[in-house]
């Protein structure tokens, strides 16, 4: 698996038939799929759709909104996908915004950080210990007859980056500048880790981005993409924090922010490829690719093209970075190899 970039399917999901070109990019380049929280059809039935069809993905949650689940009911959900697939799944949550917990309980919640680690506490309860696995493992340990479950906490704000460390195997950002992760975020979450005496969560970070091609305005495809994100308070917030200048009664204005501090990707694949790898370098173990400006504005055909032509200089650069040099000594198989394999 190339755990360097996943693909988010970046719309809710309506069927199966318009997941399957995401599948498939995701599937030949070895990139784990991430869904969104979906109230049209559910995320975690659209992944075991995917496997019976075949895709039996790596998949994640970017994130699942917590109030609407009891701890129980997403366990079992959360090891049915890692059974079905044989593969790791991502259970990402989060407690969505003051306004939806208004929506849902009728006043914002009063610890939401709190209770987002109590619910990770109970899932982990819930779900068989074979079948939890984590930064500690090194590589990934999957049973394929079973596959595994790590929880992630969505992560905006240093109150929740410390939550992560705390008590989740993954911290998933949105929307967060590159900064902000290295200087804020990710320290934030490795101390907390330190004090708990437990490994520091990895991070995976969803990136719009979007191929510059004749006739594209980046600042347009910023604000289809997360125009009532930047709308949002606790979004903009954050970004605020960041550095990045924005308002939730503007959001065009931020929408503009987003493409000149680079948060929102716009270049040739090759320039998208090299902001990835600079993410990567800032301690992301995972830049999660999300192109649903160009999905909104052009169609997922348009999409996909993209979202592949990305894919593809990401893996030919990685395929470099593996080749040996031509004067490189062949590797010579011991005796003792060739008994254990022979074995």
């Amino acid at each position: 698996m190339n755990s360097n970039i996943g693909v988010f399917y970046p719309e809710m999901p309506t069927a199966i038939g318009p997941v399957i070109p995401y599948a498939e990019a995701a599937r030949r380049g070895g990139h784990r799929l991430w869904f969104g929280h979906s109230s049209t059809v559910d995320s975690h039935l659209t992944m075991a759709g995917l496997a019976g069809r075949g895709y039996a993905l790596p998949f994640g949650s970017a994130v699942a909104l917590y109030p609407l689940f009891h701890s129980h009911g997403f366990a079992v959900q959360a090891q049915s996908i890692g059974r079905l697939t044989g593969q790791t799944y991502v259970a990402g949550v989060g407690p969505g915004s003051t306004a939806f917990q208004r929506a849902v309980f009728g006043a914002p919640m009063n610890a939401p950080v709190r209770q987002a680690g109590e619910f990770l506490d109970q899932v982990k309860t819930i779900i068989p210990g074979p079948l939890q696995t984590g930064p500690a493992d090194g590589p990934e340990r999957v049973d394929k007859l079973f596959g595994s479950v790590e929880t992630g906490l969505g992560v905006l704000r240093p109150s929740m980056a410390r939550c992560a460390g705390n008590k989740a195997e993954w911290a998933i950002t949105w929307l967060t500048p590159e900064q902000y992760l290295e200087q804020t975020l990710i320290p934030e979450m490795r101390s907390a880790a330190a004090e708990s005496m437990r490994p520091a969560p990895r991070v995976a970070s969803v990136v719009h981005a979007a191929v510059r091609r004749p006739g594209r305005d980046p600042r347009q495809l910023a604000h289809a993409a997360v125009g009532a994100h930047l709308a949002a308070p606790h979004y903009t917030a954050m970004l605020r924090s960041a550095g990045v200048p924005a308002d939730p009664a503007d959001p065009w204005a931020g929408a503009g922010e987003l493409v000149s501090s680079n948060t929102y990707l716009f270049g040739s694949a090759d320039e998208i490829v090299d902001a990835m790898t600079r993410l990567q370098e800032r301690g992301v173990h995972e830049v999660v690719l999300n192109v649903f400006g160009v999905s909104k504005m052009y169609g997922a055909g348009h999409a996909v093209e993209d979202l592949e032509e990305i894919l593809a200089v990401a893996g030919a650069r990685s395929a470099e970075s593996l080749a040996l040099p031509e004067d490189a000594a062949p590797y010579v198989m011991s005796a003792r190899t060739e008994a254990v394999v022979a074995g």
